[in-house]
Order: structure tokens, then C-alpha cells, then sequence
């Protein structure tokens, strides 16, 4: 799998929902940006003049983990009945 960058220049929210006003780099104009080569591997972006590299990990669903203190969730139809979800996120890198 191969990564990208983008630098994301503002939002905007269209129907309740959060448009990204997103634009593609080269690998060659994001390393000039960054200072350093980027990971070739990784999703990376520009976001405030910062770079932010994405994260995903998984969490128990909340549609069906009642009890606090469980890894996982019994299973339901939001997690595709396995009680846990994937989520996602940009971070400083």
C-alpha cells in the first residue's frame, strides 16, 4: 500500500456535513516542505502549515459495549457483529 500527501487548505459543511477544501502534493514538493523525506508508506498531510501523518486503530463499537471495562462489544449490525470499529485520525508528526 502506498501513501499520499495533501495539504488542506480550509472546510466548509455542506448538508450538515464537513467538505475538505484538500489539495494533492508530489512526494518531491511535500519532502521540500516537510524538511526531511517522508515515509513513502504513510498517508501524510499539511494541515495548518503542520504535518500531520494519519493513525487508525481500533476501539470497542459503542452500539454494543454496554458494560465499562470491555475490549469488545457482544457484536451488532453498526460493527459488523465483531464489537469493535475501526477509527482514524491525523496527528502531529
Amino acid at each position: 500500500m502506498t501513501g499520499s500527501v495533501v495539504i488542506r487548505h480550509g472546510h466548509e459543511i455542506v448538508d450538515d456535513r464537513i467538505v475538505y477544501d484538500e489539495t494533492p502534493l508530489s512526494w518531491d514538493e511535500a519532502d521540500q516542505k516537510a524538511g526531511r523525506r517522508l515515509d513513502r508508506r504513510m498517508s501524510w498531510a499539511f494541515i495548518n502549515n503542520e504535518l500531520c501523518k494519519s493513525i487508525s486503530y481500533t476501539i470497542r463499537c459503542s452500539g454494543c459495549s454496554e458494560c465499562p471495562g470491555e475490549d469488545r462489544g457482544m457484536g451488532c449490525s453498526e460493527c459488523g457483529y465483531h464489537g469493535v470499529v475501526r477509527q482514524s485520525c491525523w496527528v502531529e508528526a
